[in-house]
């Protein structure tokens, strides 16, 4: 019998919708149906723009990214709890959880990563969804920007995939004997020592660069004016913050180990969608400002 996991299914369709999205605004726009450049449209490139009603009926605040963050820190502490219960502490789980689990992402073969790789991935992805519910709370100053009604979805659906993904592959959980403790091996572990410190570095150069935009509008009359990030990586690229948010993907699927390949569509898919939105954020600093840097790039430095 062949089963489907919902979840990679799910990572699939997002990436191919994210290859779609960076050909419509790497191409001549202008054989674009207006529709689907509409669909694609959020933050920056909404403003100005006149949508058709059945897009406008659609459109929401960009300000409630909030809530898919504060759904990412609360899904991600249960599947750690989880995980801990089950992993550390040996005890069984409810058949309401090892059900749910078989259900969104059937797994029946050996865990694809060792068990404390895996609770290490997941304290860091908590890290991480947690410092942008700060940041999105604390630190970052929305303007009136637009999203669609999709591009909330899907950060809904992001956060749970992620999750989902390090606890259904990290052990056979609908074993109902004594738990088998997966150990990684005795050397030393390079690969997730460089995978850790990978994830730290982007981790702060993330936070440094939303920090850098949000200062551009600390003063209330700039709250509504969009002005030109520089100095640091913006020196070099327009997008920094995405540029991070690769890496940290990177660096995860460096921690889980080069054969969790659920964790590398997400890194595909995560590769994909910043691309697109760099792609963007980029053409659209560069029709907005007369002074913006010929050699500054989207989103991978000195190349695109």
């Amino acid at each position: 019998m062949i089963t489907i996991s919902i979840v990679i299914t799910i990572f699939i369709l997002l990436s191919m919708s994210s290859i779609l999205g960076i050909l419509v605004f790497v191409v001549d726009t202008k054989w674009i149906p207006k529709i689907i450049i509409d669909l694609y449209s959020y933050g920056k490139s909404c403003e100005g723009k006149v949508f058709g009603s059945s897009i406008r009926t659609i459109l929401i605040p960009k300000s409630w990214f909030t809530h898919f963050y504060v759904f990412g820190v609360f899904y991600t502490f249960l599947v750690l709890i989880t995980m801990m219960w089950k992993i550390v502490l040996k005890n069984q789980l409810s058949k309401l959880v090892t059900s749910y689990i078989s259900f969104v992402s059937p797994y029946t073969h050996n865990p694809l990563a060792s068990t404390e790789l895996s609770l290490l991935a997941a304290v860091l992805f908590f890290l991480q969804t947690s410092r942008r519910l700060y940041e999105c709370l604390c630190v970052t100053v929305f303007a009136d920007s637009k999203m669609n009604l999709g591009h909330y979805l899907v950060g809904y659906l992001h956060y749970w995939g992620c999750a989902t993904v390090i606890l259904s592959y990290s052990a056979d959980y609908s074993r109902t004997n004594d738990f088998v403790w997966i150990p990684s091996s005795n050397d030393i572990p390079l690969q997730p020592i460089f995978g850790i410190i990978l994830f730290t570095l982007a981790f702060y150069h993330q936070y440094i660069a939303h920090v850098s935009l949000a200062n551009l509008r600390k003063d209330p009359k700039n709250k509504q004016k969009h002005s030109l990030p520089k100095n640091g990586l913006f020196n070099y690229v327009s997008c920094p913050n995405f540029l991070c948010e690769i890496i940290i993907y990177v660096s995860l699927y460096i921690i889980l180990g080069f054969n969790h390949y659920p964790w590398a569509l997400i890194t595909f898919w995560v590769l994909t969608n910043q691309i697109m939105t760099a792609t963007m954020t980029h053409n659209w600093y560069k029709s907005k400002f007369k002074e913006f840097p010929k050699t500054r790039r989207a989103i991978i430095p000195f190349i695109y």
